[in-house]
């Protein structure tokens, strides 16, 4: 099966796995062992340079995360996709999610109808889409 993931979830899969749910847990997992498929969207790798940079995460450095992501864009498990423009035009509906960033990995998942794998609280409770956590 295939998922979508957004930034945070991503990073504790590598950094801090134990603050993954159970669900969020077997999905990477699964994506690890070459049996399903987790979309990286360019916005998500952005956000996670962001947090390692700033130094929000303990423990996490460049240094570690980027040959991770160099990793992830030669894998067919962790496809890297690139941001067009009509993801930001179509994203414009989704106004309950006040986070561009956000809206945009919303966008991404009902575009290729996928779950995403997210605790956000904001994105799981707008409806929008399926996620996975627990």
């Amino acid at each position: 099966m295939n998922y979508l993931t957004d930034a945070h979830a991503l990073l504790w899969h590598l950094y801090w796995p134990q603050r993954l749910g159970r669900a969020a847990q077997r999905v990477f997992s699964n994506a690890d062992a070459g049996q399903g498929c987790i979309y990286v969207p360019a916005v998500v790798v952005a956000e996670m340079l962001m947090v390692v940079q700033k130094g929000r995460l303990l423990g996490a450095s460049l240094d570690h995360l980027l040959p991770h992501l160099r990793a992830m864009a030669a894998s067919d498990n962790y496809p890297l996709l690139p941001l067009f423009p009509e993801t930001v035009i179509a994203s414009h509906q989704y106004t309950i999610i006040p986070d561009i960033f956000d809206r945009l990995i919303v966008t991404e998942t009902i575009s290729r109808s996928v779950p995403l794998v997210t605790r956000d609280p904001v994105i799981r409770q707008s409806g929008l889409i399926s996620t996975i956590w627990d």
